[in-house]
């Protein structure tokens, strides 16, 4: 918590702001989160007041717990209808009792209302919700949500092109009185191998198969959100909970990362959408810029493309897809370099709707990648949109900057059978990137199953969502009865098992709860059983169920909100009105160029962004076979390029030219920053591919060679020349003099790959392929290794 001396001479309204600090305390148990959020107000006027305090919390979170703390009293909070917890709240005020309401105004953003709250008078609003962590390649993501971008309303909505009202849209500040203290225990079921946050400057202290993580600065603001990245041994093993209603009542958790065998599709038809608007100025646009130049080098010459920016209105490239060549390529990358965040508010509905609408290729599957850091206020219309196309489009989105709209993003993607991901300022954008495009290139199995065995279940997610190569599944059952010793998953003519102990149920886990969220979601968003016409009568079943579910496992939702009421003695009620206190918050960091996150990386104070910790190299995955050698002429070249790099010349190298591995931030990044803890065998330095070319300029290599890839495949020798020692690039000339330079380079990027960056495979697999495709088709012409080893 902040110090209460802090709030001085800082007031909204001309008033003082009743809420003095926020803190965190979660705890990540492999996929499993609990969380609780503490708000502390105090009342430091002579009049009682009613502060009203709007948040953001993880989208899906399951809202399993609502307290306030006065003094020594603890008043639960219980669900109820959201219209009958407002009457109890407003009752309780207008009789002078404390009053204490938790409203969710969006899957992502509640209320907190603390209404009569006396002169001098301090409360602690205590929250808890459990979620699951997504997966980060081979990192578990956790995400703590603390700030409100501005929402846009499109021109049809009431408030005509004005921002949303004070339930989304509360007053923000540059700065305010508050901020926020944070701890995260990690309990893993192995060794920790690294630990990251790309948001904050973090501690870290590790413990036997388990760290503690708090925030360095001890109080930091609340206009970023907090992510962080945790990687253990045997990250992808299927793992499965069972967790114990109070009447015994079973619920299974089980986890999947499975990893079948595809082949990319024949070509796709793939349309890039751009935010352009102006909250995307700053760190956003530079981010998704450098995004969507990559997506484009990672098409493939069978598929079609187009780029469309919106903002206020939208434009696309060309009239139609065309089909990727070097001329394509070259007028797409010069027209992404020339967009900007100059396009007005955010109207993301017309351009998908545009999309969508328009004919698809024959016989071509289409898919959408949205970039955009989603904030809208009709979130909801453009989910159904996407939802609308299921089967004919797949949307992959990407929330972009500080505070992008999880709720949005994710919502476009679950609701269209895509994926989605996440790109904060100064993370590392390029893996994401080409993780994602490898998911739009290697088709989803969507004929997903799971067999719970002898067991009679209720299932959440009742359809299962499409399954990617490499991806976190997680699915929920409730047993009715029957029995179970595994559970298996069936995906594409593949299987994966994990057991079950139905006899191992604690009553203190989240399953139960996450169950429960999982199954009002289906019903909110019209995927639980039955027909989906949407009829007065069905649409009141549905929110009763919603409301029981909310009840019976004390959750919120759409339906039902948290409310407490603290009894006071006749002479302790609240005897004149309270005055009405919003409480603003803090302007989201980057947002329409706003106090750049990445520009002020390394700075100090309060505001400083955060240096991110550097995690371990995951351990190299094993290569196909196919991958690994090559019986044909192209996997000649690449063996021949390979013993051009002589051992006497890698090791004559100066040091300095291997440096740690940092985040790509720009011509503007500072140099790598020290670790404030580390745990002896947890952390390293990385030499994958990442040199510097000055004193304080990290560039990564493989992102610069990546960039040379031409339309079919190859490569230039542009960034390859500067790996070669001296007597290395006498071979290599000798070798371009007979073959010519774009065979030479492709063979030789492809040796770079494998050896100097083999554990970012998944960042450069796509590319690989591409490349082989290309010197497969050299075959007839040339004898490559003949001619390399001469």
């Amino acid at each position: 918590m902040t110090s209460g001396e802090q709030q001085s001479g800082l007031f909204a309204q001309d008033h003082p702001i009743p809420l003095e600090g926020v803190r965190v305390d979660a705890r990540l148990a492999g996929v499993a989160v609990a969380v609780t959020v503490t708000q502390r107000y105090k009342n430091t006027e002579a009049v009682p007041v009613e502060a009203v305090y709007v948040f953001p919390l993880e989208d899906g979170a399951a809202v399993c717990g609502f307290a306030a703390r006065i003094g020594d009293r603890v008043v639960e909070g219980r669900v109820e209808e959201r219209e009958e917890a407002f009457a109890t709240y407003d009752d309780a005020m207008a009789e002078g009792h404390g009053a204490f309401l938790l409203d969710q105004e969006r899957p992502n953003v509640f209320t907190a209302s603390v209404g009569n709250l006396k002169p001098g008078e301090s409360v602690d609003i205590e929250l808890r919700y459990v979620a699951l962590a997504s997966f980060d390649d081979r990192a578990a993501r956790l995400m703590i949500p603390t700030t409100i971008s501005p929402r846009y309303v499109p021109a049809s909505a009431p408030e005509l092109g004005q921002p949303d009202g004070e339930r989304v849209n509360p007053e923000r500040r540059f700065d305010v009185p508050y901020g926020l203290t944070l701890t995260v225990e990690v309990d893993a079921p192995g060794p920790i191998v690294g630990v990251e946050s790309p948001s904050h400057t973090v501690r870290t202290r590790l413990r036997p198969n388990g760290a503690t993580v708090e925030l360095s600065q001890g109080v930091t603001a609340l206009d970023r959100d907090f992510v962080l990245l945790v990687e253990a041994d045997d990250a992808h093993a299927p793992h499965a909970s069972v967790g114990c209603e109070e009447d015994g009542t079973r619920v299974c958790m089980v986890s999947f990362v499975p990893d079948p065998d595809t082949t990319p599709d024949s070509g796709s038809e793939v349309h890039f959408i751009l935010d352009c608007s102006g909250s995307m100025g700053g760190d956003s646009i530079d981010q998704a810029r450098r995004a969507l130049d990559l997506c484009i080098r990672a098409l493939a010459p069978e598929d079609t493309f187009n780029v469309t920016r919106f903002g206020s209105s939208f434009e696309s490239l060309w009239p139609a897809p065309r089909r990727l060549d070097d001329a394509t390529l070259s007028e797409a990358a010069d027209w992404v370099r020339r967009c900007d965040a100059n396009l007005g508010g955010t109207v993301i509905l017309a351009p998908l709707a545009a999309i969508l609408g328009s004919a698809p290729a024959a016989e071509r599957p289409r898919q959408l990648l949205l970039l955009t850091d989603g904030e809208v206020s009709n979130e909801d219309e453009v989910i159904a949109l996407a939802a609308a196309n299921v089967g004919e489009a797949r949307i992959f989105s990407f929330g972009i900057g500080a505070g992008a709209s999880e709720h949005l993003v994710r919502g476009v993607a679950r609701a269209s059978r895509g994926a989605a991901e996440f790109i904060y300022p100064g993370e590392r954008i390029e893996g994401k990137v080409l993780r994602m495009f490898n998911r739009v290139r290697t088709p989803a199995f969507t004929d997903v199953e799971l067999d719970w065995g002898g067991m009679d279940v209720e299932q959440a997610p009742r359809v299962v969502p499409p399954v990617f190569a490499g991806e976190l599944l997680t699915v929920f059952a409730r047993v009715r009865s029957g029995q179970a010793e595994r559970v298996a998953l069936t995906a594409g003519g593949h299987r994966w098992e994990v057991a079950v102990d139905l006899e191992q149920a604690p009553l203190q886990t989240p399953v139960p709860a996450l169950w429960a969220r999982h199954a009002i979601r289906d019903l909110e968003t019209g995927t639980s059983r039955g027909s989906n016409q949407r009829r007065p009568g069905t649409e009141d079943a549905k929110r009763a169920r919603v409301v029981a579910i909310g009840k019976r496992y004390g959750l919120m939702s759409s339906a039902t909100s948290y409310v407490a009421v603290e009894v006071r003695n006749e002479g302790d009620k609240t005897v004149a009105p309270s005055e009405l206190r919003r409480v603003p918050i803090a302007l989201t960091a980057g947002w329409g160029g706003h106090r750049s996150v990445l520009r002020r990386r390394g700075a100090g104070g309060r505001l400083a962004r955060a240096k991110p910790q550097m995690m371990a190299a995951p351990s190299p995955m094993p290569a196909a076979a196919d991958d690994a050698r090559r019986a044909r002429a192209g996997g000649g070249v690449i063996d021949a390029v390979m013993g051009v790099f002589k051992e006497e010349a890698r090791r004559s190298r100066p040091i300095d030219a291997m440096v740690r591995e940092e985040y790509f931030t720009g011509p503007a990044a500072p140099p790598p920053a020290p670790m404030e803890s580390v745990a002896e065998g947890s952390y390293g330095d990385k030499t994958m591919f990442t040199q510097l070319e000055s004193d304080e300029q990290p560039v990564d290599l493989l992102y610069q060679v990546l960039g040379t890839q031409q339309a079919d495949g190859s490569f230039r020798m542009a960034k390859l020349w500067k790996w070669l020692a001296p007597e290395e690039k006498e071979a290599v000339d000798d070798a371009i003099d007979n073959l010519g330079q774009a065979l030479v380079a492709t063979a030789l990027a492809l040796a770079l790959f494998e050896r100097e960056a083999a554990p970012r495979r998944d960042e450069w697999r796509q590319a690989a392929k591409k490349a082989q495709r290309w010197l497969d088709a050299q075959d007839e012409r040339f004898d490559p290794a003949t001619v390399l080893l001469r």
